[in-house]
């Protein structure tokens, strides 16, 4: 959608920048520190989810970062559409560009955690298995 808007701006020289960020320090996580649902059928799905950005907790880059990524985004004299910050940004986006889309499909079908732990680290460079 970002990429439609910056193209449907372009004509009237307005610069569309994607921001992309990975795991940013936030009092997001304090809202959300319960374990994951160990019940239904998002259970595997939200569990992953959860251990990616547990182990991202820890080397999340702080809030003020990503702000001045974003603040450079608006006010540089060098705009690009896309702006990557913050822990796992750019592991992330890397790999996802060197898959194919059905081989991003697959990795969510994995039925044993990890299975789809070893995946993840030997696409995307993060062990987020789970500590302790």
């Amino acid at each position: 959608m970002s990429e439609g808007l910056a193209q449907e701006l372009a004509p009237f020289g307005i610069r569309v920048a994607i921001i992309e960020p990975g795991v940013t320090r936030s009092s997001i996580f304090a809202k959300n520190i319960d374990a994951p649902n160990q019940s239904g059928a998002y259970d595997a799905h939200y569990r992953r989810l959860f251990a990616f950005y547990a182990e991202g907790i820890a080397k999340a880059t702080p809030a003020e970062e990503a702000a001045a990524t974003i603040l450079e985004a608006i006010t540089t004299h060098e705009p690009r559409l896309r702006w990557r910050c913050s822990w796992g940004a750019d592991e992330l986006i890397r790999a996802r560009e060197s898959m194919t889309d059905e081989e991003w499909v697959a990795l969510g079908q994995h039925d044993d955690d990890n299975a789809y732990y070893d995946e993840f680290e030997q696409r995307f460079g993060l062990d987020i298995r789970p500590k302790g």
